[in-house]
C-alpha cells in the first residue's frame, strides 16, 4: 500500500452491512505459501549472548507445561540450526591457513554458553542427538493442542482461520483480513529479533574481521532497516521526543495521529500463542488490536512462515510487523501502522520462559526486553524519525500483574538511555511518543514518573 493511502476510506460502504450475512467458515477465502524448511531459520551468530542461549535451553527442557502452539519446537529448531551453523563455521575456520584468535575464541565462547541449569540446579550440556530425535518426534506429531481443544485432529496450516466462531468481533476481523490480506503478509513485512544486540548490529560501522567471518550479519528482511540506518544514522536524529498521555483505546488512538505520519505501536503480546485469547474473545490490549485490524493474519504468517508451524516470541526479543491495517468501525476509515509484538513476564505464573527469581533479576531482564523493542522501533523508522509517532503503554500491568510504577520507571530509564549509536536519549530519535491506555490512573502514574526527567 502506498504512503498516500495511510488514511483513507473504503469506497464500499457495505463493509459493516456485509457482516450481517457473513459466515467466516463458509466465505472466508485465503491462500498461504508452502511452509519453508524450519531449519533454514536465520541465526544471528554475531549477536548471541549467554543469557539468550540459556533462555532458549531452559524453555526447551521444560516438559511440564502444555505446548499449545509448538512453542518449544520453534525454540528447538533455533538450537539445532545454531549447532549446524557453528559446525559449518568451524569447518571454514579449520580450512583456512590463517584464522585470528578472536574468531576461534568467539566460536568456543558460544559453545561454552550452551549450558543450562535444570530444576535441581545441575548444569547440563545439550545432548544434540537427543535433541534431534526429540525434534523428529515433534515434527511427526501432527497434533496441535489448541486445535485439539477446538475439536480438531490432524493439524493443518492456518486452522485458526477455519474454526467456527459465533462472535462478531472475530468475524469482523476475519472480514478485515479477507478484505486487505487474502494472500497474507510478505516476508519482508515480518521480522524476528532475538535480542537488542541483533538490532544494534544493524547500525553502520566498520566491520571487524570477526564480523566479516560471521556474515551474513542481518536477516534479509532487514535490508530496508540497514539502508534507513545508513541514510539517517541515529546519531543525527535529534527530535523533541515529545511525550503525550492518551486515555483511550489503542484502536481509537491510531486515528488521532496525523494522517501523513508513520505509526509504530507496541502490542502487549502473548509469547506462546498468536493473539493470546483471540479465539476465545478475550479483551486485553493485544486482542483489541486484532479485532480492529488485519493483524491476526500477520501473527499466523509468522507462525506458519518464519517459525515453521510453531509460535514463540523470544524472551529478550520481539517480532516486528510492517503495514497492519486498522479499520474504524463507524467511518470505515483505515490506517496503516507498524507493530512491535513484545511480551512481559507474568508475575506469579511462568509462561514459556522461567520467571526472574527476584526484583533485581526482573529489572535486568525486563530492561533487556524494553531495549529490544525500542531499538526495533528505531531501526524500522521511516526517514529520520521526524514524522514518526511511537505508541507505547503500560505493558504487563493488567492480567500479568506487573507493578505500574515499576514499568513506568523502566520506560523512563530506557527512553533516557543511549542506544543504536545515539548521542543523547533515544527518545530523541522520534518526534512524538504517546503512552496510550484506557486507565487514566495508569497514565497519571506514568506522567508523574516522567515529570522527573531532567531536560
Amino acid at each position: 500500500m502506498e504512503e498516500s493511502d495511510r488514511s483513507t476510506a473504503f469506497g464500499d460502504s457495505s463493509l459493516n452491512t456485509n457482516l450481517q450475512s457473513y459466515s467466516t467458515t463458509d466465505h472466508f477465502n485465503f491462500t498461504y505459501q508452502t511452509m519453508p524448511d524450519p531449519l533454514a531459520v536465520y541465526i544471528p551468530v554475531a549477536s548471541l549472548t549467554k543469557s539468550l542461549l540459556c533462555s532458549i535451553l531452559c524453555a526447551v527442557s521444560n516438559h511440564e507445561r502444555i505446548d499449545w502452539n509448538h512453542s518449544r519446537r520453534t525454540l528447538l529448531v533455533f538450537l539445532l540450526a545454531l549447532n549446524k551453523r557453528l559446525e559449518e563455521l568451524k569447518e571454514i575456520a579449520n580450512a583456512r591457513d590463517k584464522i585470528s584468535d578472536q574468531i576461534t575464541r568467539k566460536l568456543d565462547e558460544i559453545r561454552q554458553w550452551l549450558v543450562y541449569e535444570d530444576h535441581d540446579g545441575t548444569c547440563r550440556e545439550p545432548n544434540w542427538n537427543e535433541l534431534r530425535e526429540t525434534y523428529q518426534k515433534m515434527t511427526a506429531d501432527k497434533v496441535d493442542d489448541t486445535w485439539t481443544y477446538y475439536g480438531g485432529h490432524k493439524t493443518k496450516p492456518y486452522y485458526e482461520l477455519t474454526i467456527s466462531v459465533s462472535h462478531p468481533d472475530i468475524e469482523r476481523s476475519r472480514l478485515y483480513m479477507d478484505c486487505t490480506r487474502p494472500n497474507g503478509f510478505q516476508s519482508d513485512e515480518l521480522k524476528l529479533y532475538w535480542n537488542a544486540e541483533q538490532l544494534e548490529q544493524l547500525c553502520p560501522k566498520a566491520e571487524s574481521q570477526l564480523e566479516k567471518f560471521l556474515q551474513p550479519l542481518y536477516d534479509p528482511s532487514d535490508a530496508d532497516a540497514v539502508e534507513a540506518l545508513r541514510q539517517h544514522p541515529v546519531w543525527q536524529r535529534n527530535h523533541h521526543g515529545k511525550i503525550t498521555y492518551v486515555t483511550k483505546g489503542i484502536e481509537k488512538a491510531v486515528f488521532d495521529v496525523p494522517k501523513d505520519a508513520q505509526i509504530i505501536l507496541l502490542s502487549f503480546a502473548d509469547e506462546q500463542s498468536p493473539g493470546g485469547g483471540y479465539l476465545i474473545r478475550a479483551w486485553t490490549q493485544e486482542e483489541i488490536i486484532l479485532y480492529n485490524s488485519d493483524a491476526y493474519r500477520s501473527l499466523l504468517d509468522l507462525k506458519y512462515g518464519r517459525m515453521g508451524g510453531g509460535y514463540a516470541i523470544p524472551e529478550f526479543g520481539l517480532a516486528y510487523v510492517r503495514n497492519i491495517c486498522f479499520f474504524h468501525r463507524d467511518t470505515q476509515e483505515r490506517r496503516l501502522t507498524d507493530m512491535l509484538v513484545a511480551n512481559c513476564y507474568c508475575i506469579g505464573a511462568a509462561e514459556l520462559y522461567r520467571n526472574p527469581k527476584n526484583k533485581t533479576e526482573w529489572k535486568e531482564k525486563t530492561l533487556a526486553k524494553f531495549h529490544a523493542f525500542i531499538a526495533a522501533a528505531v531501526a524500522n523508522t521511516k526517514g529520520d524519525g521526524s514524522n514518526t509517532y511511537l505508541l507505547l503503554g503500560p505493558i504487563g500491568t493488567g492480567a500479568f500483574g506487573n507493578d505500574v510504577q515499576d514499568i513506568a520507571k523502566l520506560f523512563r530509564e530506557i527512553l533516557q538511555s543511549k542506544m543504536m549509536g545515539s548521542n543523547g536519549p533515544i527518545r530523541q530519535a522520534f518526534s512524538n511518543i504517546w503512552f496510550v491506555c484506557t486507565d487514566a490512573w495508569k497514565n497519571k502514574i506514568f506522567e508523574e514518573i516522567f515529570s522527573k526527567i531532567e531536560v
